[in-house]
């Protein structure tokens, strides 16, 4: 494994769509991801890989014609809007330096490299939909119509792009031994208390729901505070009500407001309608269900005090993902082997190896995000740990 190899990669592909004073903005399908999945491929034919995409415009790269019974690697290149360099491309350009490797040294072990699309779920919702449709978890015609804040249809834009496959290179075809990704940490944990490398039991519990909150229109100036019905202030505090909730059951459960729609949203017009999504994440299934009952509850507690009207909707709800015991065992033994400080963890973020993890036998490898900051263009990860975590990913195919 030559480091300078994997850096020089790294540098140069990750900088693929970013800016200095926005970060990366390498939304699915768009021009600059378009540019960097050309990248991808075209640092794939110089080691003669084998390269196809399927019906989600998943990107695989091997080694071997015969592409069956592979070791997966890889994650998604793919950001959210003004993103950071290290979120998911890690993961590609690590696993793109071990084919490298192999490939320099004459290793015929086979394994697969994969790129996929929008992991993110920024540009087209849901998230995860490449390893989706390559799982089979999501319905090809429900992807296909998803329409973006463009108003264009995912099929139309994955036809344009050139990165259309065919449904029978569905990664769930190739009948995968295992798959392992390799991911920043998007948390502060390992950082903070010293650990080279996280090795996670699992992804917890995500639930969404999607609130309404309805009230009646005025004119801020003659409607006194006591006749008011404002949508806007129910929905105000019942986010502060469900953060003290999540912070009394503190590290078990964290619950997050992170969009919302006030109507008509103008500055003299008490506010009609709010409409929010509600995340709530946990690694105890049950607490997490059970906390999304408890905030409906308070909700309609709020609306009712208030003269407001409260409906809720589940966006939807991924459970507990747990990963191979057995897998997991090697990742410890790699890191035991590298002298590598490793520690266990849960990913508090959903995965592409969350849906692999229903075809095949799934882990993953973590590594310390400086200041847990992710999804901004202050995410970083420094060259050692870098290193460390591709040291362990070759250990661990090493092993397998």
């Amino acid at each position: 494994m030559d480091k300078e190899i994997f850096l020089e990669d790294f540098n140069r592909i990750s900088k693929i769509g970013w800016t200095k004073e926005f970060g990366v903005n390498r939304e699915a399908l768009n021009e600059f991801d378009i540019k960097v999945r050309n990248a991808l491929i075209g640092e794939l034919k110089k080691i003669g890989s084998s390269i196809s995409f399927d019906d989600a415009g998943n990107i695989y790269g091997s080694l071997n014609e015969n592409e069956t019974n592979a070791i997966i690697i890889g994650s998604h290149m793919d950001s959210v809007p003004n993103g950071g360099r290290f979120d998911g491309m890690y993961g590609v350009i690590a696993g793109l330096n071990v084919l490298k490797n192999f490939h320099i040294n004459g290793i015929r072990k086979n394994l697969m490299l994969v790129d996929f699309t929008n992991e993110e779920g920024s540009r087209w919702q849901p998230d995860l939909q490449g390893s989706g449709i390559a799982t089979g978890v999501f319905d090809k015609e429900f992807i296909y119509s998803r329409i973006d804040r463009e108003n264009k249809k995912f099929v139309d834009v994955l036809k344009a792009s050139g990165f259309q496959g065919k449904e029978e290179n569905r990664i769930k075809n190739l009948n995968p031994e295992h798959f392992i990704e390799l991911h920043i940490e998007q948390g502060p944990v390992l950082e903070k208390e010293g650990y080279s490398i996280g090795i996670p039991y699992g992804i917890v519990t995500d639930i969404v729901d999607f609130y309404t909150f309805i009230g009646e229109s005025n004119q801020a100036g003659p409607t006194p505070m006591n006749l008011r019905k404002d949508a806007l202030v129910g929905a105000s505090r019942f986010i502060s009500e469900i953060n003290e909730i999540a912070k009394k059951q503190t590290p078990n459960i964290v619950m997050t407001v992170g969009e919302i729609n006030n109507i008509p949203n103008i500055y003299s017009v008490i506010p009609s309608i709010v409409k929010l999504k509600l995340d709530i994440r946990s690694p105890d299934q049950h607490l997490a269900y059970e906390n999304a009952s408890i905030v409906y509850e308070k909700a309609k507690c709020i609306a009712e005090d208030l003269g407001l009207t409260i409906n809720k909707e589940r966006g939807w709800a991924l459970n507990t993902t747990l990963f191979d015991e057995d897998l997991i065992k090697k990742i410890e033994k790699a890191c035991k082997e590298l002298d590598l400080k490793y520690k266990h963890i849960y990913s508090w973020a959903t995965h592409d190896a969350m849906y692999m993890n229903k075809i095949t036998s799934t882990a993953m490898i973590m590594i310390p995000s400086h200041n847990g900051r992710s999804h901004t263009k202050e995410e970083f990860s420094s060259d050692e740990d870098m290193i460390a975590g591709l040291k362990v990913l070759k250990k661990v195919i090493d092993l397998i």
